[in-house]
């Protein structure tokens, strides 16, 4: 597989933190520019970084020695941008959520599809080795059979001038923590829920959702539960419920690099704490990424993606919304 080259569009404080260094990490990908729609934030991160620091989103997109592009954009602005990176060929690692509705994401996969370019969803959180042993348990008859998956991430309000609080860049609840319970329960359950109910609290100041729950049914006939929101107390947890005992987590999935995720498997007459290994979800995402880039065949993942931008329709329509 060759070194997949990349271009960040944009200098926020997440890429700085954690997906630039990530990317520096990763032996399947090289960094090769920045680009800051400003000289002086484009050039400080070029120097950070050690790589070329480029004036202009689109002069990004005209280079021809990058394969990728990363964009830590907010959601309101990914139409335009992916549209003109899908254009110029570009394979895409996008933060979440993707699209600000359906119709939105219809058109930028349909421009994928014909320029056959991957988009990936950051939800760096499911490369996690704690994913795996999380899933194991939906089959592996410790639990019993599980019927239920309950799910709740949130955190306490942000300050009113945060982006996600800004209808126009497509804040809210919805498309910010109510993405990762969608994409959770995909994770657990497969693609193709029933969204069975749906309700979401908007935020008279702003003019977003502020808080939301929903509850999704698969083929199967296992159910999710899910709560999300900018107003609890910081919750970042799974559940799975079943007929002989039950899985807790905690941190799922916001888990940093140096940290050790537990499991609680609780039965009849005792509770077991199973301390997992450390990881680093972000190096993992972009040795995901760059291995399904090498690959070519993209129609799982954009599938995938339709599925997601599906599911928040749903709850926003159920909602009345």
């Amino acid at each position: 597989m060759s070194i997949l080259k990349v271009g960040v569009m944009g200098c926020s404080s997440f890429a700085q933190r954690a997906m630039i260094p990530a990317l520096h990490e990763c032996e399947a990908t090289q960094l090769v520019c920045v680009a800051s729609r400003t000289e002086e934030k484009a050039t400080k991160f070029a120097e950070t970084f050690g790589c070329e620091a480029v004036v202009g989103y689109d002069a990004l997109l005209e280079r021809n020695d990058i394969d990728a592009v990363y964009m830590p954009l907010p959601t309101g602005l990914h139409e335009e941008w992916c549209t003109k990176g899908l254009k110029a060929g570009k394979h895409l690692l996008i933060e979440k959520s993707f699209a600000a509705d359906y119709a939105s994401a219809e058109r930028m996969l349909a421009l994928a599809q014909k320029n056959n370019c991957l988009i990936f969803e950051n939800f760096q959180f499911q490369t996690h080795s704690q994913w795996q042993v999380i899933k194991s348990h939906m089959t592996s008859g410790e639990l019993g059979d599980v019927h239920l998956i309950r799910s709740t991430f949130g955190f306490p309000p942000l300050p009113k001038d945060n982006f996600r609080w800004n209808a126009a860049l497509g804040g809210g609840a919805l498309l910010d923590a109510g993405a990762y319970m969608c994409k959770a329960s995909q994770l657990l359950l497969g693609t193709g829920l029933e969204v069975l109910g749906a309700s979401l609290q908007m935020d008279p100041e702003t003019g977003v959702e502020m808080y939301g729950e929903a509850t999704f049914r698969n083929v199967a006939g296992q159910v999710a539960q899910v709560a999300f929101g900018f107003d609890y107390f910081y919750q970042c947890r799974v559940e799975l419920l079943g007929t002989k005992g039950k899985l807790s987590t905690n941190r799922v999935f916001t888990a940093p690099p140096e940290f050790n995720p537990t499991l609680l498997i609780e039965k009849q007459g005792g509770v077991e704490e199973i301390r997992l290994s450390a990881d680093n979800n972000y190096v993992r995402m972009w040795e995901w990424f760059a291995e399904e880039v090498s690959k070519g065949d993209f129609s799982t993942h954009w599938e995938i993606l339709l599925d997601q931008a599906r599911l928040l329709n749903e709850i926003r329509t159920m909602s009345g919304f």
